[in-house]
Formats: C-alpha cells, structure tokens, sequence
C-alpha cells in the first residue's frame, strides 16, 4: 500500500484550506471600512493593489515554471492584503505593490508555492519595504483631518501628517493617546492595525471559525504585556504601558493574521504556546532595540525560523511518559 503525505497546512477537519483564507479575507473587510470613514476610498485602492500585484506575481512565476497557476487557494490574495493592510494610507500605491511582489517571488515561490514557504511571505514583504522604504511607510495622516485622501500620489504632498504611538515609544516621549482613544482606533497607523476593538473582534470570529489559535494569541500578547510593564516605555503607569505597546504598530494584527498562518506555525498545542511566547520575547526586543518604530515582521520571522523546532519540543513533551515506556520495554 502507498501512502502520500499531504503538504501544509495540515488542518484536522474536512474544511480546505481556501475556506480558511475565505475567512481572513472577510475579517480583513471590516478593518477597510474603518480606515476609510477616515481616509476616504485611498486604504482600499492600497489594499487592492497589494491583492493584484500578488496574484498577477504568482501566476506569472507558475507560467515562468510551466506549472498550473495555484491562485485559486486563495492565499496568494492573502498575502497581498496583509501586506496592503499594514502600509499607511499615505504610502504609494507601488508600495503594497513591491511588498507583494517580494513575499510571492522571493519568498513563496522560490519554496514550491502554497503550503511550503519556510517563512510567512506577508511578514517577509514588509520586513523589505521596511529596510528600504521606511520614509514611506511610517508616515501617517492625521485622523482628525475630516476629509478624504486624494487618490493620486502626487497630491499627497500638502497632507499634515501626526506621529504615531509606535513612534511616540520609539522617542522615549510622553504619549498623547489615553486608553480609551486607543481603544477607539482614533489615532495614526497602517490601514489595517489601528481599529483594535474591531481586532479583537475579528480574533474571536476567527477562532470560532477555527481558523486561528488561542494557544499562539494568548501567550503572545501576555509576553508582549508583561515586558510592557516590567520595561515600560510610555509614562503613566505599568496599565498605560501595556495599552500602548499592544496597541501601537501592528503588535495585535501580527498577533491576529501573521502568526497563525498554517504553514509556518507549529501543529501541536504546546509547541504553539513557545511560540506565541518567543515570538512576543521577540517583538519587544525588536521595539527595545531596533532601528524601526516597528519590527514586529522581523520578530515573526525569526519566530518562524524557531517554529519546527518548537513543535518537536513540544511534541516531545507531550509523549515523553510514551517514550520512556518504550525503551523500558525495549
């Protein structure tokens, strides 16, 4: 008898996986809307682009390759929106473009496509339009502006812009943002990152829908929260601390949509609960010590570089009393 082992994302239900990038394509909806009662049509069109520029990068490499295009999965628009998610509404749109571009011709296909890239292609594009565009994509507009953002690129020049929390940390300053303004999403941010009751949200939606897990949020962002308070940055408080750091940047969408992708996380609960932990020890040390206002997507692919070896671990774990059981019987 022949036995043919299934590649990634190996999920323990009859549901495809396409259903599962259905799912974060929805949850990524709401998220648009909020930025664009801001900002006017401009988030979406960014979106949009990222969304466009991965599918038209993938079916090209699949043509170079001579392979049937995989764009029909569904996680190549994925990769596009999350990365469109996270630039500014100010950026470029080449910007979401390139950082598409990157995650799907230098990251995913190189590996074979769907269900082997080593690393998250969504954290690897934003991790080079970081290095090397990083005036464009931590410029953000003031949410206060009342009026929408012109669509084309070369009117942006006039636009006021205001520092974001993440900044705000970075510079060692008095933060002007309180809880509840934070909790609102009425401050500057990526498209996607700033509307953070709307995440939560989305994070209970997508575990119902069993598409991301409890085991990798929830030591995640208690990581990132005790390092908040034990080594606060914002002055106010271990309680103002914690706010700012899970709020500012895109701590909480990473923790959301980038660390639960079924590829590169690990398969075993335990394994996922080192995980979420290492890649929160990670995240703040990339904010207490990087060169960037943000680093989480270097901090989830030094996770991901860690994820196989953890699931053994954890794994390991699990089944040591079956192990040792054995080589007594042996």
């Amino acid at each position: 008898m022949t036995y043919k082992t299934a590649r990634a994302p190996h999920l323990r239900r009859a549901e495809r996986a396409s259903m599962m990038c259905v799912d974060v394509l929805i949850a990524l909806v709401p998220l648009c809307i909020f930025s664009s009662v801001y900002y006017g049509l401009r988030p979406v069109l960014l979106v949009l682009t990222g969304i466009i520029s991965a599918i038209i990068s993938e079916t090209l490499c699949c043509l170079f390759m001579r392979r049937k295009p995989s764009v029909s999965d569904g996680t190549t628009a994925v990769t596009g929106a999350l990365v469109g998610a996270l630039v500014s509404p100010l950026s470029p749109y080449w910007l979401p473009a390139a950082g598409a571009i990157f995650a799907i011709v230098a990251v995913k296909m190189p590996m074979g496509g769907s269900g082997r890239n080593l690393f998250n292609p969504a954290a690897a594009g934003m991790a080079a339009i970081t290095l090397c565009f990083q005036g464009f994509l931590f410029t953000y507009p003031d949410p206060g502006l009342g009026i929408p953002l012109p669509l084309a690129d070369n009117a942006l020049s006039g636009i006021i812009t205001q520092s974001s929390p993440a900044a705000q940390l970075a510079e060692g300053g008095r933060t002007l943002y309180d809880p509840a303004i934070l909790l609102l999403g009425d401050f500057p941010g990526p498209i996607g990152a700033t509307a953070i009751s709307i995440l939560l949200a989305i994070a209970v939606y997508l575990y119902i829908r069993r598409a991301v897990s409890a085991m990798i949020i929830l030591p995640y962002l208690a990581t990132c929260a005790v390092l908040a308070a034990v080594f606060p940055r914002a002055s106010g408080g271990s309680w103002l601390s914690i706010m700012m750091e899970l709020c500012s940047g895109y701590l909480l969408f990473a923790g959301v949509f980038l660390l639960n992708d079924p590829v590169t996380a690990p398969r075993h609960w335990l394994g996922r609960v080192f995980y979420g932990i290492l890649a929160g020890l990670f995240v703040m040390l990339m904010r207490y010590f990087g060169r960037f206002e943000e680093g989480v997507c270097f901090a989830i692919l030094l996770a991901n570089a860690f994820s196989t070896t953890l699931d053994r671990f954890g794994w390991y774990l699990l089944n040591l009393k079956r192990i040792r059981g054995r080589r007594r019987v042996a």
